[in-house]
């Protein structure tokens, strides 16, 4: 039967690739990245020197970030109201009922 044999290679195909290959029987598998003292400490100065080094760059964008932000005009107003906004079927259950929870500005005229 055919589909008897594609189940036994599926089978045989599942065994050979759950075996650890005998280069590694009896080894101690250092799969997060370990190595040796030396090896860690360069690692560690090369994550130093590129911690260094990129602060000088997050202090740049945090300057420019900051002087775009001191230049930006105020909007005036609220803007055009449209016909669509603030559609109320029923009155909200807090103040007189027309005010968003977070409609701080509202809620202080409403008052």
């Amino acid at each position: 039967d055919n589909s008897r044999e594609i189940v036994m290679l599926g089978r045989n195909l599942l065994r050979r690739v759950a075996r650890s290959p005998p280069s590694l029987r009896g080894q101690k598998r250092l799969v997060g990245g370990h190595g040796s003292p030396e090896e860690i400490k360069e690692g560690m100065a090369w994550w130093k020197k590129v911690t260094y080094a990129s602060l000088p760059l997050v202090a740049g964008a945090l300057a420019i970030n900051t002087a775009l932000e001191l230049m930006h005009h105020p909007h005036d107003g609220e803007g055009p109201v449209y016909s669509y906004m603030k559609i109320r079927n029923k009155p909200y259950p807090w103040g007189k009922g027309d005010c968003n929870f977070f409609d701080f500005k509202c809620r202080r005229k409403e008052e």
